[in-house]
């Protein structure tokens, strides 16, 4: 009977503490620099970052928990993020969970997920090394809320699609806190004598996620028009 009653307290809180989210800090960061024209792997900058600097970078945050997407092998996606992850894992002693992979095939929510399920038994931070490319679907699927006080998104469009491999973003209780460059000696940081523009509002920037999907369908659907079908879709 106490057993019974212990179980009827205990597994209700459990999931309302599941469904209510999780307080573990967050690190979110791409794999590094990868070659032009599809090349695979990492260039000689991105083998410096992952092996040189990542792992000095991350050892103070106490992370316990690190994901990253599967490897494809049919597409090679997520090869270079593994690549990435892999020095981390190794400094930190922890074991790199590649349960989710970043295609159509994976949950929406197996990210979630599985930092849900390290959060009911850790208060460590956790770390997510993800596919650049598939960095917004990350946002997304993990109801990140990146919009930072005072920031300011006019101009939005101004340098949106450039990829930057540098970024250390920081979320608490799904809400970005922090996005900073990674400070990595020799390669991150403005070279000496180059043009300097102001960083208040590119540093203060949101992502605006969907006005990124518009963007895109907006593009497909005049391309479309452009080549003669009538029938392509418009987005207002």
């Amino acid at each position: 009977m106490v057993f019974n009653l212990f179980h009827s307290f205990t597994l209700p809180l459990i999931f309302a503490l599941s469904a209510a989210g999780f307080n573990n800090t967050v690190y979110l960061i791409s794999n590094a620099e990868t070659p032009s024209l599809g090349l695979p792997g990492l260039t000689p900058i991105g083998f410096q970052r992952a092996n040189d600097c990542l792992p000095a970078l991350l050892a103070p945050l106490d992370i316990g928990f690190i994901v990253t997407c599967a490897f494809d092998p049919e597409s090679g996606h997520c090869s270079e993020t593994i690549t990435t992850a892999t020095p981390i894992g190794n400094a930190l002693r922890l074991p790199l969970n590649t349960t989710c992979g970043a295609d159509e095939k994976t949950d929406d929510d197996c990210v979630h997920n599985l930092l849900n399920s390290f959060s009911l038994t850790s208060t460590q931070a956790m770390l997510v090394v993800w596919d650049l490319s598939d960095f917004d679907s990350l946002f997304e699927n993990l109801d990140i809320d990146d919009d930072f006080p005072g920031g300011d998104d006019e101009d939005d469009d101004d340098g949106d699609e450039v990829p930057h491999f540098d970024v250390l973003t920081t979320v608490v209780k799904k809400k970005v806190t922090a996005q900073v460059s990674q400070g990595c000696a020799g390669i991150d940081g403005q070279a000496p004598g180059t043009f300097r523009r102001s960083l208040r509002r590119h540093s203060m920037k949101k992502r605006q996620l969907p006005k990124r999907m518009i963007r895109r369908h907006r593009k497909i659907a005049e391309n479309r028009h452009q080549k003669g079908n009538p029938l392509s879709p418009t987005l207002n």
